[in-house]
């Protein structure tokens, strides 16, 4: 197939996927919308996750030929989908991961009415469950097992958790996911959660499986290590997502608080690949501190060079600011970006909240996210923008730089994004319908940009 060229076209939608460049949910065949996670595929094909609806339904993985049309092939039963389900359970999808082999992991959140915790399913290429992990493809984590017995949560943050000024609207979440897993070059699977200490202090953790999902004892020597942020004081951290450097090494990065004196910041921090913290990392953990309410949300390391590429969002002057930020592979400030320091962007007057990134060949810098406060107002669409690796806006993306997804009467929030090998740029997201006393999500998306 021939694309246009990325200088007349880059930014604009994809005139050859469904509809004019968006496939919108509910869709004849599948009766969920939400759409929560998304994942290129080979041969231009695509994977979205999708929560079905009703109580403890289960959580359907379809996969979208190029134009966007169902799969049929996909998942040997002739209907385009395969579907998650545990018994007396809510699914709360929070990535899809590709795996070496072709395959991949679907990685989330369940909830029973007695416990919870992650869970993990490995799927083989062809959609069906790879029986040789964990349980017949399934390994549950439940919090109980992580170093502690008090689970303290990875939802998603909404406003209003940190006594943040709330306003009218429902809350969709402030796109923190909370949890995330990824794949070594040996095979290995990295998961990052959230646990409560003895004492009652909230902090992130890392843990590391085996390839068939058996925990991997040594890591740490337990199968998991606690991230605690030394010299840094704070009440609570938070761990929200894993990269893997070609070295094996871990980063791990979040959110800290402490309360008083009110004090936030974020930090990028990692291990060796026995656990440990290394402190040849600049010290063991980079931060970047803030008076006001400040999260991480994502992070990516660039394969040329082993530079880390962090982004989030912060409050300055009442308006929300997507942060980013460039290290080293060693964790030093890259001056090449931004001379150094993290980058704040609003682009439009509402602000917004980075989600997602990805990087690409030339050095370019993708990132995705919602804008406004994290309320279903009408402050809320889905923002993508392409940024050059000085950290300057890229003028040839849509010819601002970002380009808005916005309809009418509907607001918008973007739940997840992959890039194509040929650099086309998938996002997802939902829908959302006001109402009374809330609005609610009433259906969901799938966009594809030209690179």
């Amino acid at each position: 197939m021939t694309h246009p060229t990325r200088a007349a076209t880059a930014g604009t939608l994809d005139p050859s996927f469904a509809s004019g460049g968006i496939l919108k949910f509910p869709i004849p065949e599948i009766s969920g919308f939400h759409t929560v996670a998304v994942l290129e595929l080979p041969e231009r094909k695509l994977l979205v996750a999708i929560h079905l609806s009703g109580v403890n339904a289960p959580t359907a993985i379809a996969r979208l030929n190029e134009d966007g049309s169902l799969d049929i092939d996909f998942g040997g039963n002739g209907s385009g989908l395969v579907e998650i389900y545990i018994e007396g359970a809510q699914l709360d999808v929070r990535e899809l991961c590709r795996l070496s082999d072709g395959g991949w992991l679907v990685m989330g959140q369940y909830t029973t009415i007695a416990d919870g915790g992650l869970y993990v399913v490995r799927h083989r290429e062809d959609g069906q469950l790879d029986e040789s992990f964990g349980e017949k493809g399934v390994r549950l984590l439940p919090y109980g097992s992580m170093g502690n017995p008090k689970y303290v949560g990875v939802g998603r943050r909404v406003p209003g958790w940190d006594n943040e000024e709330s306003s009218a609207g429902a809350p969709w979440g402030s796109g923190s996911k909370g949890a995330s897993a990824v794949q070594q070059l040996d095979g290995k699977i990295f998961l990052a959660g959230g646990v409560s200490t003895e004492s009652g202090q909230t902090k992130g953790i890392v843990l590391r499986l085996n390839s068939d999902g058996s925990t991997d004892y040594t890591f740490n020597g337990l199968g998991f290590a606690i991230v605690e942020l030394e010299g840094i004081a704070y009440d609570e951290n938070y761990t929200e997502t894993v990269a893997v450097q070609a070295d094996g090494k871990v980063l791990v990065c979040g959110d800290y608080r402490l309360r008083s004196p009110d004090s936030r910041g974020v930090y990028v921090t990692r291990f060796d690949e026995m656990g440990r913290l290394d402190r040849i990392f600049n010290g063991g953990t980079v931060t970047v501190r803030s008076s006001n309410s400040i999260y991480m949300e994502a992070i990516e390391v660039r394969e040329i060079d082993g530079s880390i590429v962090a982004i989030g969002e912060a409050l300055r002057d009442g308006i929300y600011n997507g942060l980013m930020f460039v290290l080293t592979s060693g964790g030093f400030f890259d001056f090449n970006f931004n001379r150094g320091q993290p980058l704040f962007s609003t682009l439009v007057p509402q602000g917004l909240k980075w989600r997602r990134c990805a990087l690409q060949a030339d050095g370019s810098i993708i990132v995705a996210g919602t804008t406004g406060r994290g309320f279903a107002t009408e402050e809320a669409t889905a923002l993508t923008a392409r940024f050059r690796s000085d950290g300057s806006l890229d003028q040839t993306f849509n010819g601002t730089g970002f380009i808005v997804f916005d309809e009418d009467e509907t607001y918008e929030s973007l739940e997840d994004m992959t890039i194509m090998k040929d650099g086309r740029i998938v996002v997802c997201g939902l829908t959302w319908v006001e109402a009374k006393p809330w609005a609610y999500a009433a259906g969901g998306w799938v966009i594809r940009y030209l690179a």
